[in-house]
């Protein structure tokens, strides 16, 4: 049973407008593509891996996509946590192609792909932090139970590899396709329940309000003015910016369409770059709008929730 569904990254949402409102000249355009890369190829891991969580028992297993919980001061995020009356399992998902090497010596991932040599974080010590880290929070919750984990990498293709003696990898690191036979050896090793149903639900509520969403500021992050960012309403048929405002709709000068709601993916742009709240004067600067009353008129019915009157109107992103 699903109780905290897969969604879209903010992240990712922030990366793509961020590169698409920058001039192509911009030197940090290469580096933020690059960066939005590999955050969806690691979502895309992590939709994959779902395919075979869905036919796992929906009164037995409790599945939570990407909780983020703190510690501390800070937070730890698990790809998939998998819980059930007698266990918990850490799925860390990872979408890499080419070939994997698992170097126990140093604690690092090798890839070898297109005749060149790449070394990442070891997903095994990073699986162990995130068991850690959840055997504390458990514990602060008055919860002791068996917690395991898999690195699940969801390319079939992918070649892995390590050294005979490395246990850890040959035990810990599997393809997707083997998720659900490893799920029930898991289950064959552990019978005895640590929670009743009751205590099930509690704890899946528990981890529901725990949860924090990431806060991720995508100019901060690359060091980005916000003049710098490319204002306007984009065009949906053509991409060009900006579209002219004229007798109530908006129309690109380059292509001829016409859009009457146009102007909102715009607000979403500006909430995903510039922050969750935005006054009239905010919105004409970005939209590029005249008029205090035509920007009024299209605010409002967007239905966004908002404070103060007249000229103190603060609206803000529908969560």
């Amino acid at each position: 049973m699903i109780v905290k569904e897969r969604s879209i990254p903010a992240r990712i949402f922030s990366l793509e407008v961020l590169s698409e409102r920058l001039l192509i000249s911009h030197p940090k355009v290469p580096l933020i593509q690059q960066d939005l890369i590999k955050v969806s190829a690691g979502f895309k891991g992590e939709k994959a891996v779902s395919y075979y969580l869905d036919f796992l028992p929906p009164n037995d297993a409790f599945i939570f996509h990407s909780p983020r919980l703190p510690s501390g001061k800070h937070y730890f995020q698990i790809d998939y946590l998998i819980l059930t009356q007698r266990y918990a399992l850490i799925l860390e998902c990872k979408n890499f192609f080419g070939t994997l090497f698992f170097d126990q010596s140093f604690n690092q991932l090798i890839r070898t792909a297109n005749d060149k040599e790449e070394g990442f974080q070891d997903p095994i010590s990073q699986a162990k932090w995130h068991q850690q880290q959840l055997r504390q929070w458990l514990y602060k919750h008055d919860i002791q139970m068996p917690i395991e984990f898999f690195v699940v990498i969801s390319n079939p293709s992918t070649i892995l590899k390590t050294n005979p003696q490395n246990q850890y990898a040959l035990k810990k690191v599997i393809h997707g396709h083997s998720l659900l036979e490893k799920i029930e050896e898991v289950n064959q090793r552990y019978k005895k329940e640590h929670l009743d149903m009751k205590g099930v639900r509690k704890l899946n509520k528990q981890l529901l309000k725990s949860h924090t969403p990431e806060s991720f500021n995508a100019l901060d992050r690359y060091g980005i003015r916000p003049e710098e960012i490319v204002t306007g309403v984009r065009c949906p048929n053509c991409g060009h910016l900006p579209m002219m405002r004229t007798k109530r709709t908006w129309l690109c000068p380059k292509c001829g369409a016409k859009d009457r709601q146009a102007h909102v993916k715009a607000l979403q742009d500006y909430f995903y770059l510039m922050g969750p709240s935005i006054t009239n004067k905010q919105f004409r600067d970005f939209v590029h709008l005249e008029s205090v009353h035509a920007a009024q008129k299209l605010l409002k019915a967007m239905d966004l929730p908002f404070s103060g009157d007249k000229k103190g109107r603060i609206y803000f992103k529908r969560e």
